[in-house]
C-alpha cells in the first residue's frame, strides 16, 4: 500500500526540481489535450475513500507546461500537458471526476485555468465553472527517486508485448499472482506472461538496452493498461526501473515525459513453461481474419450451460459446430491448405479464441493441436503462443 492514514507517501516519482509557487494559478492550455491528460489521471483515481486528497488530481503549472498528478494505494502518475501558456505558476487540487466532466463538455478549443485558495476556475467560450477543491499541500508528496533504468524498450514493442497478454490475466483476484502479468527479462530479450488458469499467452520481444541483472516481476493489469495509454507515441522510449519492491516507468524523454510507479504483486507465478505443449501431431497455419470469422459465427447459438465450440479439422475442412438445447445448433465451414497430420476434433471455448485472434497483428495464425483432451496453441513464429484448454462437448 502507497498511503498511510498521516499522507505520509511510499511512492515516487523523480522530482523535477523546486519552485516557488505563487498564490494564483494562471494559465490557458490546448483543450483536448487536457481533456486526453485528464482522462487518464482520472482512471487512477479511486472511486471512493477516507482521503479527499486521494480523490482528487493535483495539477501543477509550471516551466510553460501544465503536470497532472494522480495517484490511489497502487499507482502514482505524472502527466505533462505540453501545449500550455503558464500565465502564472501555482497549483490546484481538485475533485478527479469533477476535473474530467468539466473538461469533456466545454466547448472551444482552449480552456483557461486560474485558482484562488482552493477554487478552480475553468473558463471556455461560453461557460465558467469554478470548483470548490482542497489545499495542494494535502495531497502527499512524492519523494526523489535516484534509481537507474534496469531497461529501455520502445512504446511500440511494450504495447504489443502488453497487448498480447493482457487480455488473458485473471479478472477475479482469487488468486492474485494470476492477476496480474509476468515481466522477465533475461539480458535484452524480454518476456510477458498472462493466464486466467485456463489459458495462458506468452508474448516476446527485445529491449533497446538493458543492464547484465536479469529481472522477473508481477505488475498488476491496472497499471499496465495505463501504461498502454500513456505510450500512444510508437517511437518513445521507456525506461523502466525498480524501486523499494516498485517499479518505475518513464514514457518519453525530458520534460515531456509521463512517469508512473506502481507496486508490484507479491507471490509466485505458475510454472507456466511446463503447460506449453513441446510437441503436436497436427499443424495448419490459417487466415487470421476468416479462421475469426468462423470462430465468431459458430458461437451465435451458444449458451451458458453450453459454450463450447467443437472443432474437426481434416486435410481440406475446417467444420466449427455448435449445439445447445435451449438455442439451437449451428454449423460452418471454412476451407484448409497444408493440414499436417491425421483428423481431429476438438472443442474450445470460442470467446478464448477470438480474444486471441483480437489481437494478432499478423494475416496468418499456425494452431497446433495433440489430442481431443489436449491443450491447442495458437502460434506467431517464435513471438506469440497462446495455450487454451480444451472443452467437453
Amino acid at each position: 500500500m502507497f498511503f498511510s492514514v498521516g499522507y505520509t507517501s511510499s511512492w515516487a516519482i523523480p522530482a523535477r526540481g523546486p519552485l516557488l509557487m505563487a498564490d494564483q494559478m494562471k494559465l490557458i492550455c490546448d483543450r483536448a489535450a487536457f481533456v486526453e491528460a485528464v482522462q487518464i489521471a482520472a482512471a487512477v483515481v479511486a472511486t471512493r475513500g477516507n482521503v479527499p486528497a486521494l480523490l482528487c488530481i493535483k495539477l501543477t503549472a509550471k516551466d510553460n507546461r501544465l503536470y497532472l498528478q494522480a495517484a490511489d494505494k497502487d499507482i502514482a502518475l505524472e502527466i505533462p500537458v505540453a501545449s500550455v501558456d503558464v500565465k502564472s505558476p501555482g497549483e490546484a487540487l481538485v475533485p478527479a471526476e469533477r476535473l474530467s466532466q468539466i473538461a469533456r463538455e466545454c466547448a472551444g478549443t482552449t480552456l483557461a485555468f486560474e485558482s484562488n485558495k482552493s477554487i478552480l476556475s475553468i473558463k471556455a467560450d461560453g461557460m465558467r465553472f469554478n470548483v470548490n477543491g482542497y489545499d495542494p499541500k494535502e495531497f502527499p508528496a512524492p519523494p526523489q527517486i535516484n534509481s537507474k533504468p534496469e531497461c529501455t524498450v520502445s512504446a511500440a514493442t511494450f504495447r504489443k508485448l502488453v497487448g498480447r497478454t493482457i487480455f488473458a490475466t485473471a479478472v477475479e483476484n482469487n488468486r492474485y499472482a494470476i492477476g496480474g502479468v509476468l515481466i522477465e527479462r533475461v539480458g535484452k530479450r524480454m518476456r510477458l506472461v498472462g493466464t486466467d488458469g485456463r489459458r495462458l499467452a506468452v508474448a516476446k520481444g527485445d529491449c533497446i538496452s538493458a543492464t547484465e541483472t536479469d529481472s522477473s516481476v508481477i505488475v498488476p493489469t491496472k497499471a499496465l493498461n495505463l501504461l498502454n495509454r500513456l505510450a500512444v507515441d510508437p517511437e518513445d522510449p521507456i525506461e523502466i526501473a525498480k524501486a523499494d519492491g516498485r517499479l518505475v516507468f518513464t514514457i518519453g524523454s525530458g520534460a515531456d515525459a509521463a512517469k508512473m510507479v506502481t507496486s508490484l504483486i507479491e507471490g509466485t507465478f505458475p510454472p507456466f513453461d511446463d503447460v506449453i505443449p513441446k510437441e503436436h501431431d497436427r499443424r495448419v497455419t490459417c487466415d487470421v481474419a476468416m479462421l475469426t470469422a468462423a470462430v465468431r459465427r459458430s458461437s451465435l447459438l451458444t449458451s451458458e450451460q453450453s459454450k463450447g465450440v467443437r472443432m474437426s479439422f481434416t486435410a481440406t475442412q475446417l467444420t466449427l459446430s455448435s449445439s445447445s438445447p435451449d438455442v439451437g445448433d449451428s454449423e460452418i465451414t471454412m476451407p484448409l491448405e497444408g493440414f499436417q497430420g491425421e483428423p481431429i476434433e476438438v472443442g474450445f471455448n470460442p470467446g478464448y479464441i477470438v480474444d486471441a485472434l483480437k489481437i494478432i497483428d499478423a494475416p496468418e495464425v499456425t494452431i497446433e493441436l495433440k489430442a481431443t483432451n489436449k491443450p491447442g496453441v495458437l502460434r506467431i513464429g517464435q513471438e506469440f503462443t497462446y495455450v487454451i484448454m480444451p472443452l467437453n462437448v
